[in-house]
C-alpha cells in the first residue's frame, strides 16, 4: 500500500481531504486492499459523512469477508448512530472473524447495555476487563453492569478496583456508595462516598441529589 505513513500523518493532523485523495489513488491501484476502504470510511465518519462512510465499510466487507476490522468499523458507525441492534450483529461477527480483543468485547457489551439487556452484556464487559484490566472505563462499565443486575458484592469489588486506578472517578464513587447501601443499608457509609464525589466534582448532580436523600434518611432514622 502506497503512502501509508503519509496517510496516517494526514489523518492525525485532520487533513481529511488530502488523506482521502491518497486513499482513492490506492483503491484505484489495488482495489483488493481492504484497509484502504476502512481508512476512507473512518475519515468520512470523523467528518460526519455517515452515509458515505457506511458505503466504504460495506465495500471493505465485500472485498474481504474475513476481515474482522471491517465489521468492527461498521459496527462503531452504527453504535454512534444508536443503531444498537445492527451494531450487536456486526461486533459478534468481528469476534467470530478473530477480532476477540478488549475493545470489541467492550463495545458489544455496551450495545447490550444500551438495549437494556444487562444479562447479555455481562460476559462481554467481563471479558473486556479480563483482557484489559488497566482500562478504567472498561472496569467502570463492568462494575455498573453488575450494579444493574443487582450483583452488589461483585459490583463493590469491581468499583473498588476502578478507584485504585483512578481515585477521582466520581461516577465510581457514586455507584459504590449506592451498591454498599443496597448491601448493608448503612446510609452514613453511603453518604461518605457521595460527599467524596461532590468534593472532587461539585456539580455532580447524582451525588448532590443522593446527599439530600441520604441526609434525610439519617435524620428520620
Amino acid at each position: 500500500m502506497h503512502n501509508e505513513k503519509k496517510i496516517l500523518e494526514l489523518i492525525e493532523s485532520k487533513k481529511f481531504d488530502q488523506a482521502l485523495s491518497l486513499l482513492f489513488e490506492n483503491i484505484e491501484e489495488d482495489p483488493n486492499e481492504v484497509t484502504n476502504y476502512i481508512n476512507a470510511g473512518t475519515i468520512l465518519s470523523e467528518a460526519n459523512e455517515t452515509e458515505r462512510a457506511e458505503k466504504f465499510f460495506q465495500k471493505a466487507i465485500t472485498v474481504n469477508e474475513d476481515h474482522g476490522g471491517a465489521y468492527y468499523s461498521l459496527a462503531n458507525l452504527y453504535y454512534n448512530e444508536q443503531r444498537f441492534e445492527e451494531a450487536v450483529k456486526l461486533y459478534q461477527i468481528a469476534i467470530q472473524k478473530g477480532l476477540n480483543d478488549a475493545d470489541t468485547n467492550f463495545m458489544l457489551g455496551m450495545c447490550f447495555n444500551e438495549l437494556g439487556a444487562h444479562t447479555e452484556a455481562l460476559p462481554f464487559v467481563m471479558r473486556a476487563s479480563e483482557l484489559n484490566p488497566e482500562d478504567v472505563e472498561i472496569g467502570f462499565q463492568y462494575g455498573l453492569t453488575l450494579c444493574q443486575l443487582e450483583m452488589f458484592e461483585e459490583a463493590i469489588k469491581q468499583l473498588e478496583i476502578v478507584l485504585t486506578h483512578d481515585s477521582q472517578h466520581v461516577d465510581a464513587l457514586y455507584n459504590l456508595g449506592l451498591a454498599k447501601y443496597m448491601l448493608n443499608e448503612d446510609p452514613k457509609e453511603a453518604l461518605n462516598y457521595f460527599e467524596k464525589a461532590v468534593e472532587i466534582q461539585p456539580d455532580h448532580l447524582l451525588s448532590g441529589h443522593a446527599i439530600k436523600m441520604f441526609e434525610q434518611l439519617i435524620e428520620e432514622g
